[in-house]
């Protein structure tokens, strides 16, 4: 393993030349990236498997994992709160104005229902059983899906946002990784990770693991970032997506379907959802304005223009299935 240093003072790295999923050698997407979320020091290169049969993008070099932690030091999961402006309660109410007048207008609709399954991650009308989590975010889906009956645990590699979510709702955090902790075999019914395996040195590992601790007929539950969808089309290298260097692998539809095949899994649904893509644009706008040092508009009227876009986006997949913002897969053992 060849050993660099991205920033002296941050995080170490590793070369990484090689697509997880394929073993290609990538080619540069994107150099020159910065952490424009969590603010964290040193520049980031990002390469994309050329096979079309794939396409999966990855940081190269991508941070040690045992120095990746630091990269989550201001990041929400540690649950700090930013100051309250007047401006700042402004733009939440108008946000949250669009939030309700959505959930009117779609009721009955076709995303109506993806916003309300992803809440439960499309398993919330099966019958409760075990279900482990990846990942707490923000702990309210655990919650949720302990209110349904489920038996819930959970997994998560940062021991502070373990510790919130543990004293939160009481709902026991192993603090690690999967394949680390050595669960027992056939131990779940449900393995469930939102917005995760993005995050993850080895996914292709993962997802062995996964399948190892779930029972015969279990299934795997994940939804990640899609390198396809209109976003990343329309905002390319200020796509909120990419996240350097926090997201270590996106995945197309091609790459997750292979790299969940490899593993043993058999598909029962892969999909792209635009459900949950309003912040999206919010956030790509601002990585926009930021890159260029202007301002292109208002905020209250990103914040509108946002939800006109989650609309336009939904309409576009029902042209193209791999244009949603999220990749959504549902796999049995």
């Amino acid at each position: 393993m060849t050993m660099t240093r991205n920033d002296a003072d941050t995080l170490r790295t590793e070369t990484s030349p090689a697509c997880a999923v394929c073993a290609q050698p990538g080619r540069v997407l994107y150099e020159g990236l910065t952490d424009y979320l969590a603010g964290t020091a040193g520049q980031w290169r990002m390469l994309r498997c050329p096979d079309a049969a794939c396409g999966l993008l990855w940081l190269d070099p991508k941070p040690l994992a045992a120095d990746l932690i630091k990269a989550y030091a201001t990041y929400h999961t540690h649950g700090a709160s930013r100051a309250r402006d007047p401006a700042r309660l402004w733009h939440s109410a108008v946000n949250s104005a669009c939030k309700q007048l959505s959930r009117v207008l779609e009721l009955g609709s076709a995303l109506g229902r993806q916003r309300r399954e992803l809440r439960t991650m499309f398993i919330g009308s099966g019958s409760p059983g075990t279900l482990l989590d990846i990942g707490c975010g923000s702990g309210r889906f655990l919650n949720r899906m302990r209110g349904l009956g489920w038996a819930v645990e959970d997994v998560e590699f940062d021991p502070v946002a373990a510790a919130r979510i543990g004293k939160k709702y009481g709902i026991p955090v192993a603090v690690g990784s999967l394949p680390e902790l050595r669960y027992a075999q056939d131990k779940y019914d449900v393995v469930a990770m939102s917005q995760v395996i993005e995050h993850v040195h080895d996914p292709v590992a993962l997802l062995k693991e996964c399948r190892r601790v779930l029972r015969p007929g279990g299934r795997l539950v994940l939804s990640t970032p899609n390198a396809q969808s209109v976003a990343h089309r329309l905002y390319g290298r200020s796509w909120r997506g990419l996240e350097p260097p926090r997201h270590l692998h996106i995945f197309t539809t091609a790459a997750l379907e292979n790299a969940a095949r490899r593993c043993g899994f058999q598909i029962q649904k892969l999909v792209t959802l635009s459900a949950e893509s309003a912040g999206i644009y919010r956030a790509s706008d601002v990585i926009m304005e930021t890159q260029g040092g202007r301002r292109t508009r208002a905020a209250s009227a990103g914040i509108i223009r946002s939800w006109l876009m989650r609309y336009r986006e939904y309409r576009e997949t029902l042209r193209d299935p791999h244009a949603g913002q999220d990749i959504f897969l549902v796999a049995a053992k």
